[in-house]
């Protein structure tokens, strides 16, 4: 089985198009990623996909080298850890939205979900962050799918790897469309 989601997998990307090279900033690339991939997001209310995980955060600052991890416990218990440093907050779902309130030193922060899957988890403070020169995003990624062979990715991997989940499910459009093709190509043939 796992040859097959291999060779799908392979096929899909290369007759689907690259990620574009020249989109700029992390913001950029997950403006045009989450335009494609949001049919493919789950809820905040699916737990499973997000709670008691090691979220990597992942930033295109130059001088970004820290290791930030934000865990979500059950019971609203939050953990922010900086380079194995530990402080703990809450969290708390607002009403039934995809909204995340965050805790943290006395500090709340209104949070939308944009996308959430069991590999990235990626928000969006409320408001325009822009304006005040912040980023618009808080990308986080599950600590296994932030590395490959050992090593750290770096953001523009990150955003590849991203991208990929449109690339992987765009696919079965395209295996539907050759299957109906064939199919139909086979019906005329033995007519």
């Amino acid at each position: 089985m796992a040859f097959y989601n291999d060779f799908f997998r392979d096929i899909s990307h290369a007759i689907s198009p690259e990620l574009p090279k020249d989109l700029g900033d992390m913001d950029a690339h997950l403006d045009f990623i989450l335009s494609k991939v949001t049919p493919y997001s789950e809820d905040l209310r699916e737990e499973k996909f997000w709670l008691s995980k090691r979220w990597k955060e992942v930033r295109d600052d130059e001088g970004f080298h820290e290791a930030i991890l934000h865990i979500f416990n059950n019971g609203g218990e939050y953990l922010l850890s900086l380079d194995g440093n530990v402080a703990k907050g809450s969290w708390k779902r607002l009403n039934q939205d995809n909204t995340l309130i965050l805790e943290l030193s006395g500090k709340s922060e209104l949070f939308d979900m944009e996308f959430l899957n069991s590999d990235f988890l990626i928000l969006s403070k409320h408001g325009d962050q822009s304006r005040k020169g912040l980023r618009k995003y808080f990308c986080l990624v599950h600590e296994p799918a932030s590395r490959s062979r050992g090593r750290d990715l770096d953001w523009r991997n990150v955003m590849e790897k991203f991208y990929n989940i449109w690339r992987d499910n765009s696919l079965s459009i395209w295996a539907w469309v050759l299957f109906i093709i064939l199919m139909g190509l086979i019906l005329y043939l033995s007519l």
